[in-house]
């Protein structure tokens, strides 16, 4: 339909042709409609950007039926019918609606290209939609003619135009680059150390994810000898390739086991091999397993760890010495505290003040004497008694000494004295390298003998001493 003036239809007026003839009709306000059978068409084309492109062609009749409609429809450039009951011929497919058919459709393929054209020629009898559904292997960036409606959030992405004739729209169409990302996720990795006497067994546990069929290269120390490994516990038929253990692991979630036995045993110092497991790591826990026998003085590491406790309290103690030094009630200086303080440290805290604050009370019984009978008696039976259990406090921190094992307090990260353990939460591809410093129980026993025998020289000085502090002012009193 062409409008050939500018004025609208008034209400009420009719307008008829004939099916197979066009006619020119002037209305009361002097309009005049141009009215041709076969130019109320509608052309739809959906073109969809896949792994295979693809274009639906829609035609469809918007004059009242009963009237034949062919036409002959530019396809797009490159595009191929795939409809059995279409040929197309010079670019065009001809189109043929019978008198009671309203629309006629058909697919086709398009061959990916950087960019698609398309154009709505002027002067045919028809008007275009077009929409255009790229999917998520491509980026498009159409330019020459703005969309009408855009879909993103329900359904597929959808860009349509509804472009006037003459008008053109170019969609620019690449195909997004992939982002390098790894393949290959640890999620947990244990390393657990027993040292031997010339030798250390590791036992390594891998906890990992991968997307695709991949190897897990984990790098072991040198002179490592592989005792096994296994996958997800089974036991697999694995060598060593220099230092390198590669382990092939299909996608999924998977755990790697290793075993092997590298040079060199306990030491005076001991420090976690160098282990590169090939890609970054989080949640890394190293574990050593402390073998009877040795004396832990020191430990470190990165991470969360254990801490040697001894050495805070001993430097407490060394405090409290100087400050039981300054008071003169006893007749121990400050070195002689402080080495009382170093055997008493094996005992709890509430052991070693209750043989310090033996010290001071008989230093105040020699100060000054109670008053009443009743009074100076229960002191002295008080403090006979208090003596009497410093002795038997000295007495085990003598056999704590020289028969069991020194109480070094270790603690932190759920580690003891025998076990130590650390935990990095994020991490590279090498594991972390704690340390532990000991030397042979024996340094242990041998000091604490040294001790022994100073405190036993000690206490007879301290027994004359006590004694005159306990007889200031008579032993008992009858009257």
């Amino acid at each position: 339909v062409s409008l050939l003036a500018g004025a609208s239809l008034a209400a009420g007026d009719r307008v008829q042709t004939g099916p197979q003839s066009s006619a020119a009709l002037r209305f009361a306000d002097g309009a005049r409609v141009l009215l041709r059978p076969d130019s109320a068409l509608r052309i739809e084309r959906t073109v969809r950007l896949g792994l295979t492109w693809t274009v639906e062609t829609r035609v469809t009749r918007l004059t009242p039926l009963g009237t034949p409609v062919v036409v002959q429809i530019p396809l797009l450039p490159g595009e191929s019918i795939t409809s059995s009951d279409l040929r197309a011929a010079d670019g065009k497919v001809p189109v043929s609606l019978p008198p009671q058919s309203p629309s006629a459709e058909w697919t086709s393929v398009l061959p990916e290209s950087r960019e698609l054209a398309l154009s709505a020629p002027a002067g045919k009898p028809w008007t275009e939609v077009w929409r255009v559904e790229p999917g998520p292997l491509w980026h498009v960036a159409p330019s020459g003619l703005p969309p009408v409606f855009a879909q993103d959030a329900s359904g597929p992405r959808t860009l349509e135009y509804r472009p006037w004739p003459g008008e053109a729209l170019t969609v620019a169409v690449s195909r997004p680059g992939s982002v390098v990302g790894q393949t290959l996720t640890i999620d947990q990795s244990v390393l657990r150390l027993t040292p031997g006497i010339r030798a250390t067994d590791a036992t390594l546990s891998v906890r990992l994810r991968t997307s695709r069929g991949d190897r897990e290269t984990i790098v072991l120390p040198e002179g490592a000898e592989l005792l096994a490994a296994r996958v997800d516990g089974s036991q697999q038929p694995l060598r060593l390739e220099g230092r390198k253990l590669a382990v092939a692991v299909p996608p999924g979630a998977h755990v790697v086991e290793a075993d092997w036995r590298q040079p060199g045993g306990v030491g005076l110092f001991l420090r976690a091999p160098a282990l590169d497991l090939g890609a970054a790591s989080v949640n890394s826990h190293v574990e050593f397993a402390v073998p009877p026998g040795r004396w832990t003085l020191l430990l470190g590491g990165r991470g969360m760890g254990p801490v040697v406790l001894f050495w805070s309290m001993l430097a407490v103690f060394a405090l409290a010495a100087l400050g039981l030094a300054k008071t003169g009630l006893t007749p121990l200086d400050w070195r002689r505290w402080l080495l009382l303080a170093v055997g008493l440290s094996q005992l709890s805290v509430p052991g070693a003040a209750l043989v310090a604050g033996w010290f001071v009370a008989m230093g105040e019984r020699g100060r000054r004497a109670p008053q009443g009978k009743r009074a100076f008696n229960f002191v002295q039976v008080a403090l006979a008694a208090y003596a009497a259990l410093a002795a038997a406090l000295l007495f085990k921190a003598i056999a704590h000494g020289l028969l069991g094992s020194p109480d070094m307090q270790i603690a932190g990260n759920g580690s003891r004295a025998d076990l130590l353990r650390w935990y990095v939460d994020r991490g590279g591809s090498v594991l972390p390298r704690p340390w532990v410093l000991s030397v042979p129980l024996g340094v242990y026993r041998a000091a604490m003998l040294l001790w022994a025998l100073w405190l036993a020289n000690s206490v007879l000085d301290w027994a004359r001493w006590a004694w005159s502090r306990f007889g200031t002012g008579g032993l008992w009193r009858k009257d």
